[in-house]
């Protein structure tokens, strides 16, 4: 009996040696696993090197920041966003997609390769291999876009404005689209066009007409070394063309108006008082000085409705030109459909 109790003892102890020796294993493994990933600030994270790679390039890193979106690879069942740190921020790019879901102004922290395309520093986040994961560790706040007036190295993958864009002078607006992707060439700024993160835009026939201040992700495609070129601003949506009010101005008026909508679609409307019965000219002309609309007519003494229909102009500015024999009205119209 004794020898059995001290065999059934021995067996236990044997057992808890066992299981003992597999847990430190595991957490050894775990430990190992972890441990593979240095845990690194975006800001240090985004330190070059001369030809405009980060010099930690390949390293395994462990990265926190706060989510700026949208994701722009859904399609693809992937996940690519831009992740924010203290000044700098990197994208974050993925073929695969993991249990977090991408939403603005998470705070999360993800583990993978550091990495560049094309100049634009990337932490690749390899689905396939095991410890790469992504996880929201809490919820921060999103700042106001610096407003710049050069996007480049500084503002690469954060959220900034550019002031003052008169989208009348752009060029590389690209119907149709054969690829995901274009440019557009605005000035010294270019804006690039995205399918996956600005569908809306992607699928615009035209180019928006008109003066605005644009929001967006400061972007880096260049071709070669050493990466300090081809810097762009990464519209998300329609909604980051702020139109400015300057932008659509009265030039004259001594009849005091109201012109709406502006921009306007298909048509427009002026409405005014008047306190005579008496002719009136408008004529509408493109900023080359061509005539597309004109109209004769007399006001009323009392309220007056004009309604001109513009579905058959092209997006753009135009100039319209309100006269009756002791007052006028010259102002802007923007059309945007």
């Amino acid at each position: 009996m004794f020898n059995l109790v001290n065999g059934v003892c021995l067996q236990k102890n044997i057992n808890m040696k066992k299981t003992t020796t597999l847990l430190f294993i595991l957490i050894t493994f775990s430990m190992a696993s972890f441990a593979q990933f240095s845990q690194i600030t975006i800001d240090s994270a985004r330190t070059n090197n001369a030809n405009g790679v980060p010099v930690d390039s390949g390293l395994q890193v462990e990265l926190t920041g706060t989510v700026y979106g949208p994701n722009s690879y859904p399609t693809a069942n992937g996940d690519v966003f831009m992740l924010q740190g203290t000044t700098l921020g990197i994208k974050v790019y993925s073929k695969g997609t993991f249990s977090y879901a991408v939403n603005t102004g998470d705070i999360v922290t993800a583990r993978g390769t550091l990495s560049t395309y094309h100049g634009q520093a990337e932490l690749n986040l390899s689905y396939l291999t095991a410890g790469d994961t992504i996880f929201k560790v809490g919820t921060g706040t999103i700042d106001t876009p610096l407003v710049v007036s050069v996007v480049g190295e500084t503002n690469e993958s954060s959220l900034i404005q550019v002031n003052n864009v008169n989208m009348n002078t752009q060029t590389g607006w690209t119907v149709p689209h054969t690829k995901h992707s274009f440019n557009v060439h605005v000035g010294s700024l270019y804006l690039f066009i995205d399918s996956f993160m600005s569908p809306d835009l992607w699928n615009l026939s035209s180019a928006p007409a008109g003066t605005y201040n644009i929001v967006g992700f400061g972007s880096q495609y260049a071709v070669s070394y050493p990466y300090n070129s081809g810097y762009s601003l990464q519209p998300r949506s329609l909604a980051d063309f702020h139109q400015i009010n300057t932008g659509i101005n009265t030039i004259v008026s001594d009849l005091t108006a109201a012109v709406f909508p502006n921009p306007a679609s298909t048509k427009f409307t002026v409405t005014f008082s008047y306190d005579k019965e008496e002719p009136y000219t408008v004529k509408i002309t493109d900023l080359t000085g061509r005539t597309v609309i004109s109209e004769n007519g007399t006001v009323v003494n009392g309220d007056n409705t004009l309604v001109f229909n513009t579905s058959g102009l092209s997006n753009g500015m135009y100039i319209l030109e309100l006269h009756t024999a002791e007052k006028s009205l010259v102002t802007k119209i923007n059309i945007s459909k």
